[in-house]
């Protein structure tokens, strides 16, 4: 039972639910025909495994950073960090640690993804001493972090990679940030009550949500799902269209999965605030699977 407890402390303190972040480093090998070639998916689920090492870094350096700000939230108050389990001591060295091996890992696979890997490694430190507070700016940095992310994969097997199907990854990741700052903005104010909640947001370090409002945020998500499906529809077209655009019949799985996500947002489901419970709504899960199935399937057999 101990045991137990211990791996899931520490599973929570390196944000292992986050990692899932992660796993667009597979679209190369899906949109390359490479999904089953082993040699290139063993690459890439080390450079998966890199990424989250790097992920974790920063993650660790966000709780450090926040600590006195995360003691006042409802719920980040109950991270391992914050809540005391761990030692400062200790969080300083994991995140010193997740970042050297992750950088090792990355530089052993292939030097043009070690600098991938370190610029996203900057990049979520930068954006946790201060960008995040900058409003657009944070979403647009988030967003970029899932293109490194994806585009790294692309270069670790050396492949090359529709700029369409780049924009769309793009687009995808600020509309998911925009859901989350909307949500997020939502949840603050129903705890609007509590004396703690209000101090969070007076905080210098969110000082961001006095800018974004929820019409502002929900015009946000309503454009870039429109951007999304129109970037989506371009690469099936402009991509792949001989003999036949036959990629353009996995756009209604695409669509669902924008409108059922602009639907949580909408909603008020916790799945916009904490993305990582979107794989416990079965119909997405459902249609993302339908979606990478088709795709695979029209890709290997029909161009």
């Amino acid at each position: 039972m101990v045991l137990g407890d211990s791996a899931s402390l520490i599973l929570r303190f390196l944000r292992v639910q986050q990692w899932y972040k992660n796993f667009v480093i597979f679209l190369a090998l899906l949109f390359t025909k490479n999904l089953f070639n082993p040699p290139l998916l063993i690459t890439t689920a080390w450079g998966f495994f890199a990424l989250c090492l790097v992920s974790s870094a920063y993650y660790i350096l966000n709780d450090i950073w926040d600590l006195p700000e995360d003691r006042l939230h409802p719920e980040k108050k109950n991270r391992p960090l914050t809540s005391g389990q761990i030692s400062m001591r200790t969080a300083w060295a994991a995140s010193l640690l997740c970042a050297l091996s992750g950088l090792l890992l990355a530089g052993w696979l292939s030097g043009l993804f070690f600098v991938f890997v370190a610029l996203l490694l900057v990049s979520g430190v930068v954006y946790t001493l201060g960008i995040r507070n900058v409003a657009v700016l944070d979403i647009h940095v988030i967003a970029f972090n899932f293109l490194l992310r994806a585009v790294s994969g692309a270069i670790l097997i050396d492949v090359a990679v529709s700029p369409w199907l780049v924009f769309s990854i793009f687009f995808v990741a600020l509309f998911l940030a925009a859901g989350k700052r909307e949500s997020d903005l939502r949840f603050l104010e129903e705890k609007s009550h509590d004396k703690n909640v209000l101090a969070h947001l007076s905080s210098a370090k969110r000082k961001v949500y006095s800018v974004y409002t929820h019409p502002l945020l929900q015009s946000y998500v309503t454009l870039l799902a429109g951007v999304i499906l129109f970037t989506y529809a371009l690469y099936t077209f402009m991509e792949h269209n001989k003999p036949y655009p036959y990629m353009m019949a996995t756009l209604p799985f695409v669509s669902f999965m924008v409108l059922r996500y602009l639907t949580f947002v909408f909603s008020g489901s916790p799945i916009a605030r904490k993305t990582e419970l979107v794989f416990t709504d079965k119909p997405m899960v459902t249609a993302l699977v339908a979606w990478a199935a088709s795709a695979y399937i029209l890709l290997a057999h029909l161009y």
